[in-house]
């Protein structure tokens, strides 16, 4: 474990980089610290038993060095996990305030849980930030085995709205973040045989962990390469063609549907267009979910981007069915489902 110190610096680090307003998350018996932008986990620091197979697994593994082996969690996190676009639906929207509208995320999916959401989770691989950034937390820190002046955090923003992991100590300061909803997530992007982007690099002073990610990286595309060439054709194909290619494409990888709108909707908004967001019950899941989808205006039509049935259609929004599909989400609290 590092020292304080180290933590103390890389909070300044952080708010540097990041700028706003974010805490540190321990994980309790931990030592304390008494600042006022350090928060301690209400939740035990648990891997889940894949993760923990592999970690046990690096442990034995001599010929890599630590960053390789946190690189490797990292990558396997991303192949075998989803990110749960359920969460987003308990999400209230908070207008009170015209000039600072703000998103509140409730308590209870997924940040403070008990036993029987932990059960439940076993059950599929679908997870969200405070689950991801707590077992691969622990991973490191297991793998750290306090043989390096270094230790692994949680970082999130005060609203509680994300939540990443944090790494520093003597030799470097990352943010590892496999999950960014800003941008299509390393979730996805690694399933799709892309580059890394949710790694940020604060401070290396041996390039040790620069050197990894780079390497990881390299001869990996940032994006694919049939769509930056339906891209190039758009003055040919036209704008709808080059989505439905991309659409094509995409379901190459059967990426699960919040992968899916992450990129599409990535492509949509790139070329100029102004979404609106609308959320579509899963009729044919035994489990009550919802996942988001979207709609745009081009030239006088309305087209809806289908998360589920990852397709692109012409619709009239008003013909929905309003049992399926739920417009302005954010605008209500809803009962608990799900786990």
């Amino acid at each position: 474990m590092c020292n304080d110190e180290y933590i103390r610096n890389f909070y300044n680090e952080i708010t540097n980089y990041l700028g706003g307003n974010y805490k540190i998350i321990l994980e309790p018996p931990r030592e304390a610290l008494s600042e006022s932008w350090i928060e301690y986990d209400t939740v035990k620091w648990e891997m889940e038993d894949s993760v923990n197979k592999l970690v046990s697994e690096l442990l034995k593994d001599n010929s890599s060095t630590l960053e390789e082996k946190i690189m490797k969690v990292y990558e396997f996190i991303c192949l075998n996990y989803v990110y749960d676009a359920n969460v987003l639906y308990f999400f209230k929207r908070d207008a009170s305030d015209p000039n600072n509208i703000k998103y509140i995320a409730v308590d209870w999916y997924g940040r403070i849980v008990g036993q029987d959401w932990i059960e439940k989770r076993k059950l599929h691989n679908r997870r969200i930030c405070y689950e991801f950034s707590r077992f691969y937390a622990k991973a490191i820190n297991t793998l750290i085995d306090g043989k390096e002046e270094l230790e692994a955090v949680m970082i999130g923003d005060v609203e509680n709205t994300h939540y990443v992991v944090g790494l520093t100590g003597k030799n470097y300061s990352i943010i590892l973040d496999q999950d960014d909803f800003n941008s299509i997530k390393d979730l996805t992007r690694l399933k799709l045989g892309l580059t890394i982007k949710g790694i940020h690099i604060l401070r290396d002073e041996t390039g040790n962990f620069t050197n990894v990610v780079n390497k990881f990286n390299s001869n990996k595309p940032t994006e694919l390469s049939e769509i930056e060439q339906a891209k190039a054709d758009i003055s040919k194909t036209g704008i709808i063609q080059f989505f439905s290619t991309a659409i094509t494409t995409i379901n190459k990888y059967n990426i699960d549907p919040q992968g899916f709108f992450e990129c599409i909707r990535a492509l949509i908004e790139e070329q100029g267009f102004k979404i609106e967001k609308i959320w579509k019950k899963d009729v044919h899941n035994d489990e009550r979910r919802h996942e988001r989808c979207l709609y745009f205006e081009y030239e006088g039509k309305t087209y809806l981007l289908d998360s589920i049935d990852k397709t692109l259609t012409m619709v009239n929004i008003e013909d929905l069915d309003k049992n399926v599909f739920i417009l302005n989400a954010q605008d209500n609290l809803y009962d608990y489902y799900g786990g």
